[in-house]
């Protein structure tokens, strides 16, 4: 599979930007809506130059995005306003070593044993890829989202 080059990668700058927000999304269609949010997120994140993990767990929303600053924070600003979720807290940002998720224009993180799902960037779009066994990396970064969307870790 051919990869897709991420901007940074030839200025070896990584932006990373992890935040949570508590849902709006009525319960009855929260799981058709967190579809669409899935797939337009990694349509549009693959367009950009972004990676990065999204979870969903009991009525909050935490994710992990990276790639260039001005990209993340760019997007970021498009979330923020977005009106299917409120209480938007910034739990970390900043540059970092590396991309954790470069594979991916955006993973779905499960919870309680639920299938994470990897999406793999490529020449010819966006693609399911094959199951994973997170890196070392990665797990640090999802043990973050998965204690957001429990309450924990933000103002600490």
């Amino acid at each position: 599979m051919s990869e897709v080059r991420h901007a940074d990668a030839d200025s070896g700058t990584v932006f990373r930007l992890v935040y949570r927000s508590r849902s709006r999304i009525p319960d009855a269609t929260a799981g058709e809506e967190f579809g669409r949010i899935l797939r337009s997120a990694r349509t549009n994140n693959a367009a950009s130059g972004i990676t990065g993990a999204l979870m969903f767990y009991d009525g909050w929303f935490a994710q992990a995005l990276e790639g260039g600053r001005a990209d993340v924070l760019g997007l970021f600003d498009k979330i923020r306003r977005d009106p299917r979720h409120d209480s938007v807290e910034v739990s970390g940002e900043g540059p970092v070593a590396a991309r954790v998720f470069a594979r991916w224009a955006m993973a779905h993180v499960g919870e309680h044993g639920s299938p994470d799902i990897p999406l793999a960037a490529s020449a010819s779009g966006v693609v399911e890829a094959a199951p994973w066994s997170p890196t070392e990396g990665q797990e640090d970064v999802l043990r973050v989202l998965r204690d957001l969307t429990r309450g924990y870790g933000i103002g600490a």
